[in-house]
């Protein structure tokens, strides 16, 4: 990479793992929450359901400003109206307060997704490889919040996780004031002249698909990560461990998490080389069955099908983003950045809220029955997926000269390159 595409990608990092950090603040501090506003599972399922619908339904607009005012400015607004919202935690005394303001965090964040997958798939050249490094980040903040907001919640008081992050938040966004404008501008400028896709040529079939079953992981990813802290600790049981359930919840869902960022990575290495859909369906194909291991486990084999439903859901999420930036022209990636994340954190967060009702009705381990059916989903869109490209390439072979084969939507093709 060259300097620049470094200084875009430390940008890119830090906002990423923080981004996820005020994400996931409060499914570890839910035992906390219950006793201190009196309330119950479905009451604070509808409050991360208001956070994760302002998070999906903003990013919608952000993807069409990305497209306009450039995304490295739609990342400073996330970092400073976040964070300052974050630090104004300090005086709220009830739920319907708590709610208003997890819900304008969330507004706040909706900006970054697409703003920072725009930028990253203009201004870097090995996309596949950036994507996995980004996801890195983002794995390693949802794998490490439950047990930082149980840690620090249990220590010092629900408002603290909030208040930290938050002024976190705005030293970052101080620093993305550092990354020079005019240097994201001449990198994007730059990759304006890589090959990208004939608007003509865009499969919207494959783009309805692609939609659909992200749009099922998002349902999955909500409900499991909204109820895995106090699943956890509702069935991991390790009497050497002399700490209170939020905590043990909370470590052990971490711990189980970190193995997301090994997925990312992975995958973003992979994608630069195969088939993409086919990496796509075997992530969705495999984690499905540990969903439903997550289910009917407890102890030892709950952590373990934690830690592999981890890495293969986490795994999906840079292919998703290399899929986009192939499946749409140049001009087009902030919108679908936009699409993509309003359904996936948007549609997708209807699941925190169904999951509350689930978990009040008929247990914890229900929610990731319901879940397990998603995935099946999702799976099911990705096959399709992986056919409809299986028939694109036959299509090629036939109507081609003997010339190296390229992706179905790869410009080189119709300039006969």
């Amino acid at each position: 990479m060259s300097r620049e595409e470094k200084k875009i990608m430390g940008l890119t990092i830090s906002s990423h793992g923080l981004v996820h950090l005020y994400e996931g603040v409060l499914p570890p501090l839910i035992p906390l929450l219950i006793g201190e506003f009196g309330t119950d599972y479905l009451h604070l399922g509808i409050v991360v359901t208001i956070f994760s619908y302002a998070f999906g339904l903003g990013a919608l607009p952000a993807g069409f400003l990305s497209d306009r005012v450039g995304p490295l400015r739609l990342v400073s607004i996330y970092l400073f109206g976040s964070g300052v919202l974050s630090v104004c935690m300090w005086p709220v005394g009830s739920l319907p307060t708590y709610g208003v303001l997890m819900g304008l965090i969330g507004l706040f964040c909706s900006t970054y997704h697409p703003a920072s997958n725009t930028l990253i798939s203009h201004a870097i050249t090995e996309k596949g490889k950036a994507f996995g490094i980004h996801g890195i980040a983002g794995s390693l903040g949802v794998a490490v919040i439950p047990v930082l907001s149980a840690w620090i919640g249990s220590a010092m008081g629900w408002k603290a996780p909030h208040i930290l992050f938050g002024l976190w938040g705005v030293g970052v966004g101080l620093y993305s004031l550092s990354v020079p404008r005019r240097s994201a501008q001449a990198q994007s400028v730059k990759s304006a002249t890589e090959p990208e896709v004939d608007s003509r040529r865009v499969s919207y079939l494959n783009l309805v698909v692609f939609f659909l079953s992200a749009t099922a992981l998002g349902l999955t990813y909500r409900g499991i990560m909204t109820f895995l802290p106090a699943y956890m600790g509702q069935n991991v049981h390790l009497s050497f461990l002399k700490i209170d359930t939020v905590t043990l919840g909370g470590t052990i869902a971490t711990l189980a998490l970190l193995s997301g960022a090994v997925g990312q990575y992975l995958a973003g290495r992979l994608v630069d080389r195969y088939v993409p859909e086919r990496i796509y369906l075997g992530a969705t194909v495999i984690g499905t069955i540990f969903v439903f291991l997550m289910a009917r486990g407890s102890n030892i084999l709950l952590v373990v099908a934690a830690i592999v439903y981890a890495f293969f859901y986490f795994s999906t999420q840079p292919v998703q983003n290399y899929l986009l930036s192939r499946y749409l022209p140049r001009h087009r990636h902030g919108l679908g950045y936009g699409i993509h994340f309003f359904l996936t954190f948007g549609v997708g967060s209807t699941a925190a809220a169904i999951s509350g009702y689930l978990a009040d009705h008929f247990g914890l381990a229900s929610v990731f029955y319901a879940m397990g059916l998603c995935f099946i989903a999702s799976s099911c869109l990705a096959l399709f997926l992986v056919l409809r490209a299986r028939g694109q390439r036959k299509d090629r072979g036939m109507m081609a000269s003997p010339r190296p084969p390229v992706y179905p939507y790869d410009i080189r093709t119709r300039l006969g390159s």
